[in-house]
């Protein structure tokens, strides 16, 4: 599924330009504070073909930021997944504001499949709001994509993933780790929304903590970001020079250089969209 050749050429969304987008969620206090943006790979750029990343920052609630990130697989067999990206998104953002209190009980069996039967619907109503022939079954490898979720609170951080992609948490001394493990392949396709028992394939993790344990920052991003460096000690180090910045020039610092970072990113590294996530802990007022 995730392949960039043979992709249908098709009217591009905004983001498919040579500039990017750049979303913030930022209360005005202490407490959570989440920025991101996306960036249309320098493949798709030149074949003139849609973005397939997604982002979603939940509204800014210093109580707590919930960010989401997804990849389209673009490949000829998903014409469509950079509209299942943005689908993704948006759900999955929506669902865990709705589900904050009851997260714990909840995010290994019922979420997964309210989620991915959430996402089957939506997925289904574009398709036929776009006036394209409906089948049965439905096809929903049409709109294939990954997705990758967090949402940070001040009792816990929860993070889901179906597919590629990295969420990292890096630690108050500037260590940076993975908190989920890696996916699985399905033969030589990644782990999709769109797969049968997609819900089976989500692995989610609770994270306890509280302000008291430091300010910890987590990044999520798709794999355009981590293909672009030549091993993974540098894609964790880049993590960590990331929140060394923070603490050394705060957070609208980052927002404002951030569309530059991935732009480089793309253009000399993987040649691929990158959608990336950063959720932090902010001590100042």
């Amino acid at each position: 599924m995730k392949s960039g050749s043979g992709r249908r050429p098709r009217a591009a969304p905004p983001c498919a330009s040579s500039e990017v987008s750049v979303s913030k969620t930022d209360g005005k206090t202490s407490g959570w504070a989440a920025i991101g943006s996306v960036v249309i790979g320098a493949i798709h750029l030149r074949k003139e073909q849609p973005c397939q990343d997604a982002l979603y920052l939940s509204p800014a609630n210093s109580d707590y930021a919930i960010a989401c990130v997804a990849d389209g697989h673009g490949s000829a067999s998903c014409p469509y997944s950079d509209e299942g990206a943005a689908a993704a998104v948006k759900i999955a953002g929506e669902l865990l504001q709705t589900m904050l209190p009851n997260l714990s009980d909840h995010k290994d069996v019922w979420l997964p499949k309210k989620l991915v039967a959430m996402w089957q619907e939506a997925v289904q109503k574009i398709h036929e709001e776009n006036g394209r022939e409906m089948t049965d079954p439905f096809p929903y490898t049409l709109y294939g994509t990954t997705l990758l979720a967090l949402a940070a609170t001040n009792s816990f951080v929860f993070a889901l993933q179906i597919g590629d992609g990295n969420i990292l948490m890096i630690d108050a001394d500037g260590t940076a780790r993975p908190v989920l493990a890696e996916a699985e392949s399905v033969g030589e396709d990644t782990e999709s929304l769109c797969l049968a028992d997609a819900w089976k394939y989500i692995r989610t993790q609770i994270i306890p903590w509280t302000p008291k344990k430091g300010a910890p920052m987590f990044m999520l991003s798709t794999d355009g970001y981590a293909n672009g460096f030549t091993n993974n000690a540098g894609f964790l180090k880049a993590g960590s020079d990331i929140f060394n910045i923070r603490q050394t020039e705060g957070l609208d610092y980052i927002g404002n250089e951030l569309p530059a970072w991935l732009r480089q990113s793309s253009d000399k590294g993987s040649g691929d969209d990158i959608a990336l996530a950063l959720v932090t802990y902010k001590n100042e007022v």
